[in-house]
């Protein structure tokens, strides 16, 4: 993920460009993500890759001639269309940064010499396979778990002393067992095995990833039940209070999209089970409608107003009254409901 990333320890963090490119057909999931983990690590702007339009792109040809879908694009449903919730709780600062778990120091002597870090980004790197490659003043042996960038900042000092490098217990928030692993913070909770990663903060809740597999996601003030295979929702308050208090709730909810006539067939890629294109299409976008279900434990919320695309009010929809608080039915044409 673009901002897990080791920072220079008193220096800003800027993620120049990055998207979630297509033909993926997981998209939704990155604004979220981008979000709420630069939220945890402190990563100071993300710069989203590219778009030379003003408004929402179609799909089309990557160089305006030859069947194929633009690559490095995101004026889409999915990803421009995931920005509002996302930017708010990013910019308002619902999602709280965590300490660092890693501290490392580094000599500049074994930057010379090109020794292992104690962790790095690479995807090649393996610090039981590079033990042997580290400093030999560290007081950290045998690298640190990758994972350890979902837990909190990751910094570095160059030009520091290897010997006063600092590792948290990752074993507090990484379950192996249970194929999970929680922010420092408590608001974070990454789990690989079901697919899944869930938001818990006071002011911004949701949930991203395979949602019909886990039947239910309870956060503090929100349930969240989705019939998608795949989907994204986030609950984020635009008045700066905890939305169990809030006068006025965004629900954002993102699943998949393609052009009209795409096509896939079976393919081997790499020697495993994969897809190839047979038809890339053409517009306008088509998305998967969303089956998906909100409760939220906030008893001054009356009505619910149905937004356009492009954030302009529409309907008026009734919210249901439960024992459990209120629950909204999310149009499934729709990308944005306010609660008010």
């Amino acid at each position: 993920m673009p901002v897990t990333l080791k920072q220079v320890e008193g220096f800003p963090m800027i993620i120049s460009e990055s998207s979630w490119v297509p033909p993926q057909g997981y998209q939704s999931e990155g604004p979220f993500l981008v979000a709420a983990y630069q939220s945890l690590n402190g990563v100071d702007a993300f710069y989203w890759f590219a778009t030379g339009e003003e408004g929402w792109r179609e799909p089309g040809s990557a160089n305006g001639y030859l069947p194929s879908e633009g690559k490095w694009v995101c004026a889409t449903p999915m990803l421009m269309g995931q920005w509002p919730a996302a930017a708010l709780l990013y910019r308002k600062g619902y999602v709280r940064q965590g300490k660092p778990v890693v501290h490392e120091q580094r000599s500049l002597d074994d930057l010379w010499q090109r020794r292992m870090p104690i962790i790095a980004e690479d995807a090649g790197y393996d610090p039981n396979r590079d033990r042997d490659q580290l400093s030999k003043e560290s007081n950290v042996k045998g690298g640190v778990n990758p994972l350890a960038y979902l837990v909190g900042p990751v910094v570095v000092t160059y030009g520091g002393d290897p010997a006063r490098s600092r590792v948290a217990d990752l074993s507090k928030f990484i379950d192996p067992s249970a194929r999970t692993v929680v922010s420092n913070t408590g608001e974070l909770k990454w789990d690989y095995g079901r697919g899944l990663c869930k938001l818990n903060a006071p002011k911004a809740q949701g949930v991203t990833g395979f949602l019909k597999k886990a039947e239910s996601i309870a956060c503090a003030d929100v349930t969240i039940q989705s019939g998608n295979d795949y989907a994204t929702v986030l609950v984020v308050a635009m008045d700066d209070k905890p939305l169990a208090a809030s006068g006025k709730v965004l629900v954002q909810v993102g699943t998949t999209q393609r052009p009209t006539g795409w096509k896939t067939r079976p393919a081997k890629v790499g020697g495993q089970d994969g897809e190839e294109v047979a038809d890339f299409g053409k517009a306008p976008w088509l998305i998967v409608e969303g089956d998906v279900k909100v409760t939220i434990r906030n008893p001054q919320l009356k009505t619910a107003v149905v937004l356009d695309p492009n954030g302009m009010p529409g309907k008026r929809i009734p919210l249901a009254d439960s024992g459990a608080g209120k629950t909204l039915v999310f149009p499934p044409d729709a990308l944005y409901v306010v609660l008010e």
